[in-house]
C-alpha cells in the first residue's frame, strides 16, 4: 500500500544486488525525467565509505545515472531532496536511521518524491522505517538500539511490517513477535523485493 497513490516504492533486503530486482527497477528508471539519485547513508557503518554504499553507487552508475549523491541525515538534516528522481536508503542500524530521519523530517521528503512520481528504494532498515512501527528491529534478529531512541513509530507510509533478510531460522522469533503486533508482517529474503505502485503491491524474486 502506497498511501500517496503516486510514485513507486521498492522494499528490499539487499538493494539492486539481485538480477530480478535490478531488472525490475531498471524498467521503472526508464520512465524517469532524469537519472538522479540520493543515496542516504545514515544507517550504514562508515556512511559513504561503507562497501554497500559504494556498491550502490557503482550500480547506479552502470544503470546510466549521471547524478549520484551521498546524503547523511545525521550530519546534514537540512538536505534538499527536491531535485532527485530516486531516493535510495541504505541498510544498517534501524534505530539510528529512524532517529535522524525523524529529526530531518525525512518523511516529508519521501512523500514529495512519490507525489512527483519518483522512486523510493529502501534496503533493510531503509525499508523498515516506512512501516507503522520499527518494533520488529528490536524483536527479530534485533539491532542494538545504540542511539537510545524510545519512540519506535515508523513513517506509516505502508500498512504492514517487513522482515528483511528472512530465512526459516527466524520463524520462532517471528511467531513470537507476530503475537504482539496487529500489523501484517511480510517476509522478504535477500533475493526478494516488494514493489508498490499505487494501491498494488507484489513480491518479486
Amino acid at each position: 500500500m502506497n498511501t500517496t497513490k503516486k510514485g513507486i516504492i521498492i522494499l528490499t533486503s539487499t538493494g539492486l544486488s539481485t538480477e530480478t530486482v535490478r531488472d525490475t527497477a531498471e524498467k521503472f528508471f526508464d520512465s524517469l525525467p532524469n537519472k538522479s539519485v540520493a543515496i542516504v547513508t545514515t544507517a550504514a557503518e562508515g556512511k559513504a565509505n561503507n562497501k554497500y554504499s559504494k556498491l550502490a553507487e557503482s550500480q547506479f552508475r552502470e544503470l546510466g545515472f549521471d547524478v549520484i549523491d551521498f546524503i547523511d541525515l545525521e550530519n546534514n538534516p537540512q538536505a534538499d531532496f527536491a531535485g532527485y528522481s530516486v531516493i535510495y536508503v541504505c541498510g544498517g542500524n534501524t534505530f539510528k536511521l529512524l532517529k535522524y530521519a525523524q529529526k530531518a523530517n525525512f518523511k516529508v521528503a519521501i512523500i514529495k518524491l512519490l507525489e512527483r512520481n519518483g522512486i523510493y528504494i529502501g534496503v533493510s532498515a531503509g525499508a523498515i522505517i516506512l512501516s507503522p512501527t520499527i518494533q520488529i528491529a528490536a524483536s527479530v534478529a534485533p539491532d542494538p538500539n545504540e542511539v537510545g531512541i524510545r519512540n519506535l513509530e515508523g513513517f506509516g507510509l505502508i500498512n504492514f511490517e517487513i522482515c528483511p533478510h528472512y530465512n526459516p531460522a527466524l520463524n520462532k522469533e517471528l511467531a513470537v513477535y507476530e503475537k504482539t503486533t496487529t500489523n501484517k508482517v511480510i517476509r522478504i529474503s535477500n533475493s526478494q523485493a516488494i514493489i508498490i505502485t499505487g494501491t498494488e503491491q507484489k513480491i518479486i524474486g
